[in-house]
């Protein structure tokens, strides 16, 4: 017999999404689909290009070992089991798994199967140490043996990074806890309202306003917890993601969630619940998403879920541990050229006369009325989809084609056409969880505009609105700042560049035209070519002492290195603190030059990290060199072809020539510089301060 879902939507301050047709998503999955194709000669020419690309995928594997020997972006983790279940032991992994979402502060709270006490963990991190989850670990023995409970990461909003202010919060009686993502607008509107009433506050936070609201009503009505938290919400205005427990129902947990993403992880004993699949990927792969304006009671055996929306997560080692590499920063780096590959779906997407990729090929009849489009991400996503952007350009894929920050992008932003099917937009996360770039989403699909996503999170809240798009692929990324991200980002645009493309020379009888078979080409050396390029490691080691005691640097490209400047300089910004501006070749006369300083200066001569390639632009970029050298600066130059940093620089890093692929392998010796001079300073890259990976709230 169906059990049915007892999750119900009151009056909320958000809309739960309309359900939208035409469900399709691309992936390395897409193979079968793909073998199913008629066309032998096209499906053994791409088993051919599959076998180079895996190949060079493993070549640049051996070529690094031998080397080597020479908002609040909060996650959020609950279960509700049986008694002869840990939850700690859950709870204390998927703090680790979620720990990218935020360390600023960390805690747990556990209640035994007979009920009775709550136990509360929670501290802040030391410093600089992202020591959080740590100490709770080490504090949290008392909630062993335990069988229910829930856990909290956080990245500081409302609130400093103190213990007080890390969650679980508690309501006045201590009976209720709760952690919770997301954002209460009218926050201090309603701490007035329950200190009128006798209650106190002892932290800073808008979660603990939900938990006394929550409490308030639960004990002055005598009713459920579930009713009383849809009554509470009721009254709030913002954004959240809740689980909450209860001492008096020691065996269950309510969940809502509104603006923030929560799934349901379901298995024969146990239930569970968290931001993201990840949290409980090694227990079980079953799981359940919930919708905008859902609030649900919990159990062990799931007995109130709707299992016809169950799905499956795909399988994915979730890797607690960068062993054998010291940090998660370098690990991603290396792993680069297989990420590379498996975008490629190892020649699966890649064929010699076609690209195929599943979700934009089942709606080829809406994906060929585009003749505009607009792409739009935040902070190294958008570098990706600048990147993106001039490929299509140079493709002619569209008519127009431009790139937006999604935290500016507003309805007005599109394209005003008479016909929306005419304009497109693909939408670039790799969480699939941005705040911002959810909203141009919402906005983009009410306009009725054909709205794609390029994400790396499989099943995310991005991924599941526009039910259309094309998987990264990458494998989890675990440091803050992405690395591999960004590669497959870029690479997954361009295949998207040369999709459009074909499908254009389809409609007007074209064949392909040269710099799309070149483009074809440079994407199949893509992952030999990066994996050529991680040999760069020793020189960049020498840069970042160069750039240990600096204050200031530039990073300069122009063309397709113009986002590969921009995104090195964020990763030296991230990584090691060091103040860095990526900048267009020629964009420094114009008002920069001013910050050049000579080896007079205060901290000495001014670093500027200049990608001159062997393109149309290396005159300029030449002259711009000269222009810098002239004040006085330090020059360091990454470049296809050593004779480019002629009396410029004596030992430039050289990289692969790739074609127009040639600049994205420009980004890994900068990731390279941007990770040894963390190290030399003293900084963890993987948890820089102030920083989430999944930026979920406004």
């Amino acid at each position: 017999m169906l059990r049915r879902v007892i999750f119900s939507s009151p009056s909320l301050s958000r809309a739960a999404p309309a359900v939208r047709k035409h469900v399709s998503y691309t992936s390395t999955r897409a193979l079968a689909v793909i073998s199913q194709q008629p066309q032998e000669n096209a499906a053994q020419n791409r088993q051919q290009i599959g076998f180079l690309v895996a190949a060079a995928a493993g070549l640049t594997g051996l070529a690094w070992n031998s080397d080597k020997h020479k908002t609040k972006c909060c996650g959020i983790a609950g279960v509700v089991g049986t008694p002869n279940h840990d939850a700690r032991e859950f709870l204390l992994e998927g703090l680790t798994v979620l720990k990218n979402r935020g360390y600023d502060s960390a805690g747990l709270a556990t209640m035994p199967s007979e009920g009775g006490k709550m136990v509360i963990t929670k501290y802040a991190s030391d410093g600089d140490k992202a020591d959080s989850i740590a100490l709770v670990s080490k504090h949290s023995r008392e909630s062993q043996g335990h069988h229910v409970g829930i856990a909290h990461t956080r990245w500081a909003t409302h609130g400093g990074k103190t213990d007080a202010n890390a969650h679980p919060h508690i309501d006045s009686s201590g009976k209720i806890a709760l952690v919770h993502n997301g954002t209460l607008n009218n926050a201090n509107d309603l701490r007035r309202m329950l200190a009128k009433k006798g209650h106190s506050f002892t932290s800073q936070t808008d979660t603990e306003v939900i938990a006394k609201l929550i409490g308030d009503i639960y004990h002055a009505e005598g009713i459920h917890l579930k009713e009383a938290t849809e009554k509470a919400l009721t009254m709030c205005d913002g954004s959240w993601g809740l689980c909450i427990m209860c001492t008096d129902e020691p065996d269950e947990l309510v969940v809502a969630c509104n603006g923030s993403p929560l799934v349901i992880g379901i298995s024969d004993e146990r239930t569970f619940i968290a931001s993201e699949t990840s949290a409980f990927n090694r227990f079980t792969k079953n799981f359940i998403s919930m919708k905008d304006g859902e609030i649900g009671v919990l159990h062990a055996d799931g007995r109130t879920l709707d299992l016809s929306r169950k799905q499956r997560a795909p399988d994915q080692q979730v890797i607690l541990d960068p062993a054998p590499f010291p940090h998660w920063t370098i690990r991603e780096c290396v792993e680069q050229p297989e990420a590379i590959a498996r975008a490629l779906a190892y020649g699966g997407r890649l064929g010699s006369e076609k690209v195929y990729l599943g979700g934009l090929d089942t709606n080829l009849e809406r994906m060929k009325k585009i003749k505009h489009m607009t792409l739009s991400a935040c902070g190294t996503s958008l570098n990706a989809a600048r990147y993106g952007e001039r490929l299509m350009k140079h493709l002619g894929s569209f008519d127009s084609v431009f790139s937006i920050d999604a935290a500016e992008t507003e309805a007005k932003d599109f394209p005003c056409r008479s016909n929306p099917e005419e304009t497109g937009l693909i939408v670039v996360s790799q969480s699939g969880e941005t705040k911002d770039v959810v909203r141009v989403v919402n906005n983009g699909m009410d306009k009725g505009i054909t709205t794609l996503s390029v994400v790396n999170a499989v099943g995310s809240l991005i991924a599941r609105s526009t039910k259309l798009g094309v998987y990264c692929n990458a494998g989890r990324e675990n440091a803050v700042a992405s690395t591999k991200a960004f590669t497959t980002q870029v690479t997954v645009l361009s295949l998207i560049a040369l999709w459009f493309r074909q499908t254009k020379d389809l409609l007007e009888g074209s064949k392909p035209s040269v710099e799309a078979n070149r483009l074809k080409e440079a994407l199949m050396r893509l992952p030999i070519s990066f994996g050529m390029a991680l040999k760069t490691r020793p020189q960049c080691q020498e840069i970042a002492k160069r750039l240990l005691k600096k204050e200031h640097c530039f990073v300069l490209g122009k063309g397709y290195a113009e986002p590969v400047a921009h995104e090195g300089a964020l990763k030296i910004k991230e990584t090691c603190y060091l103040h860095a501006e990526g900048y267009s070749g020629g964009a420094l006369k114009h008002g920069p030059f001013a910050l050049i300083e000579d080896e007079t200066g205060k901290f000495g001569a001014t670093p500027i990290i200049m990608i001159i390639l062997d393109d149309n632009h290396a005159h300029h970029m030449r002259t711009a060199a000269e222009e810098v050298k002239a004040r006085g600066a330090d020059i360091i130059i990454i470049t296809d072809k050593a004779a480019l940093a002629r009396d410029l620089d004596p030992n430039p890093i050289v990289i692969p020539s790739n074609g127009p692929m040639t600049a994205l392998g420009a980004v890994l010796p900068l990731q390279l510089i941007a990770y040894e001079l963390a190290i030399m300073r003293g900084i963890n890259p993987d948890t820089p301060r102030n920083l989430a990976k999944a930026v979920t709230v406004d």
